[in-house]
């Protein structure tokens, strides 16, 4: 979580000063293409992370292989990342980099987890019927849980919707315990209310 708190200060920013370029997307895309290049190369993304690296030996290196390759604000912005000894939060900061684009536009990613992979069309249908409900865009991204028994769950940054079997069994569950507690009760005078 304190993860997640530091790089998103780093994350706000570099999209505001993206955006008053009028590059957000491209900085994003050339945040992509940078992580997904670490992923792609174990050792490339080993040395990067490694906190016993010398910082000015990996600058020198990102300048030779990136600062052609992109722009400035983007490469000042990984070197900084160095510099401060932030590197690790590349990963969350390309993320959270999206996460504020979809925000600015107006669109909201909702997480749709199901027992089984939805066909795309229940998933634009779901979609559809989330943005009517929540009065904005809702970008769906399916994935599939196993452990759920049926059902669906929706996660759209702070609002989670348990719409799942096991969710209204739960649901029941409370619902028959606090009618139990409540024919229990005691009355004022002492007696029970059953």
């Amino acid at each position: 979580m304190l993860k997640e708190t530091i790089a998103r200060r780093y994350t706000a920013a570099l999209f505001a000063l993206a955006k008053e370029a009028g590059s957000a997307e491209a900085t994003a895309q050339e945040l992509d293409s940078f992580v997904g290049a670490l992923d792609k190369e174990p050792s490339a993304r080993e040395f990067y992370a490694s906190p016993v690296v010398d910082r000015g030996e990996k600058v020198e290196l990102l300048r030779a292989s990136l600062a052609s390759r992109m722009s400035e604000l983007t490469y000042n912005f990984i070197v900084l990342l160095v510099r401060k000894r932030r590197e690790n939060l590349i990963y969350t900061i390309a993320r959270q980099m999206h996460e504020m684009l979809d925000a600015d536009q107006g669109n909201t990613v909702a997480s749709i987890a199901t027992h089984k992979p939805l066909h795309p069309d229940e998933l634009a249908e779901l979609a559809r019927r989330l943005s009517h409900v929540y009065k904005r865009k809702i970008i769906p991204q399916g994935r599939v849980d196993e452990s759920l028994l049926g059902g669906v769950v929706v996660q759209m940054g702070d609002t989670y919707v348990d719409a799942s079997v096991a969710g209204k069994l739960e649901e029941i569950r409370r619902h028959l315990l606090s009618g139990v507690e409540a024919a229990t009760a005691t009355s004022p005078n002492g007696k029970t209310s059953a």
